[in-house]
Order: C-alpha cells, then structure tokens, then sequence
C-alpha cells in the first residue's frame, strides 16, 4: 500500500475532529486548529458532513475512526 495523499489524511482528520471532539480544550479540537493553520479548507460536502473529497480519504477515515475516543 502507497502513503496516504496528506489530503486525504488532512480531510479524514478535519471528519474525525470535527464529529468526535470533547469540547474546546479537547485534543481533537487542538488538531482541527492545527489543520487550520496548515492551510486546509474541505469543501462544502466535507464541511457539511455529506461525503469525502476521495476515496482515499473514506479509507484513512475508516481507520481512523477506531482511534476516536482519544479526542
């Protein structure tokens, strides 16, 4: 398997984040700052929780998703 596109990584985060963090001062939360500051805008269907920007970013999401109560 090739490394995951950083976008694809980006945007699972930004999903992961944005669904699953504990408030404000949560780590999920300080990671969704970190993805704004690296310059990453999802589109609207990202944003609105409707679908993923690649195919390679639902899989990096899938995996992800098991980590979800560390936020």
């Amino acid at each position: 398997m090739s490394a995951p596109d950083r976008f694809d990584l980006y945007g699972a985060l930004w999903l992961l984040c944005t669904r699953w963090h504990s408030g404000q001062w949560s780590r999920g939360y300080r990671i969704l700052s970190r993805l704004t500051a690296l310059g990453y805008r999802p589109v609207l269907t990202v944003r609105e929780g409707r679908g993923f920007e690649s195919q390679g970013q639902r899989s990096m999401y899938r995996r992800l998703l098991r980590h979800r109560g560390r936020l």
